[in-house]
């Protein structure tokens, strides 16, 4: 969600920082013999060694650390709408000795301007996603540390896929891989609850107020739409083929608000609210709202379905479970 990075929201070789000033036994701690090479859309990137010192540039990849019980030396958080560490509350477990990023120093949605902050961290991996604008951006963290940029060209990475690189990257693929299991049994079990989803349409989406915008992710295989799909549903095709093979989020006018013609919509209203809602012309017709499938949520929700991860799924998924049951029957 562009006003909560809708249109997605995260950060992101050679270690070129802090080796020259390791004395030779650091180096050899780093270099333990492993070496790991992770494809994403910018190429590859070879990882020396296990990490200990990592930059968690988005909160996907912060979520994913934290399943793992690794702790991050530094991370971009939720900002203002997160707790007093810009942390959102299945986030808690961050220890206070890690440095929140500058937000106000990211551009729309690349790179921070000041990569020095992070340089200041010493990591030795840096986890990114769609932050990473282009290449100069992902070039540019490169030359600080080893850096993963997005898996591929939808604006939100699964979250699996990313759990399972961790795995890879910190030698604990046994762990990642129960943590997938764990969290897709749990979706499943959910899916063989309510067998009435199956064939139903679903939405996530967010109304702007002070813009007058409505934002829907339209993009089927886009990491936000991965809970519906688990749960046998599937986003209106008219608006997939809307959106169309690269756009993949709606940026529609009030008066679209048709849009919203789905069986379950999940929606913030971003500065505003239900009643609010309910003025504009049709949303009151909408079959979601007539069929009890509207939940209105508030920020944490919206983001942890946004960018899901493990952790923000069992958070947000509890939230809209009521609409999932009224639909299903």
């Amino acid at each position: 969600m562009r006003a909560m990075k809708f249109s997605a929201v995260a950060l992101l070789g050679a270690l070129v920082v802090g080796i020259s000033g390791c004395s030779s036994s650091d180096a050899d701690e780093i270099a333990d013999g492993r070496v790991t090479t992770i494809d994403h859309k910018f190429g590859a990137t070879t990882i020396t060694g296990t990490p200990t010192r990592i930059v968690a540039a988005d909160t996907q990849w912060l979520d994913a650390l934290l399943e793992l019980g690794i702790q991050p030396v530094g991370y971009l958080a939720a900002g203002p709408m997160g707790d007093e560490r810009g942390l959102f509350p299945w986030e808690s477990g961050v220890d206070a000795s890690a440095k929140e990023l500058d937000r106000s120093a990211i551009q729309q949605f690349g790179v921070p301007l000041k990569a020095e902050e992070i340089a200041a961290l010493d990591p030795d991996l840096i986890l990114g996603g769609f932050s990473v604008a282009d290449q100069d951006d992902f070039d540019q963290l490169s030359k600080i540390a080893p850096t993963i940029a997005g898996l591929s060209d939808v604006q939100v990475d699964p979250w699996q896929d990313q759990v399972e690189i961790l795995g890879r990257v910190l030698d604990k693929e046994s762990r990642a891989d129960a943590i997938v299991e764990a969290t897709n049994g749990q979706i499943d079990a959910l899916a063989q609850r309510l067998p009435g989803l199956k064939g139903k349409t679903a939405l996530l989406s967010q109304y702007v107020f002070p813009t007058s915008q409505l934002v829907i992710v339209a993009d089927p295989k886009d990491g936000a739409s991965g809970l519906f799909t688990s749960l046998g549903m599937s986003l209106p095709p008219k608006l997939v083929e809307e959106a169309g093979v690269t756009g993949g989020r709606l940026m529609l006018s009030p008066e679209r608000v048709d849009a919203l013609s789905a069986d379950v919509v999940v929606l913030l209203p971003n500065g505003g609210t239900l009643e609010d809602m309910m003025k504009l012309p049709g949303f009151a017709d909408l079959p979601a709202v007539k069929s009890g499938g509207l939940a209105i949520v508030d920020y944490p929700t919206v983001a942890g379905l946004n960018t899901p991860s493990s952790l923000s799924l069992k958070y947000s998924l509890e939230s809209i479970t009521p609409q999932l049951e009224a639909v299903a029957g």
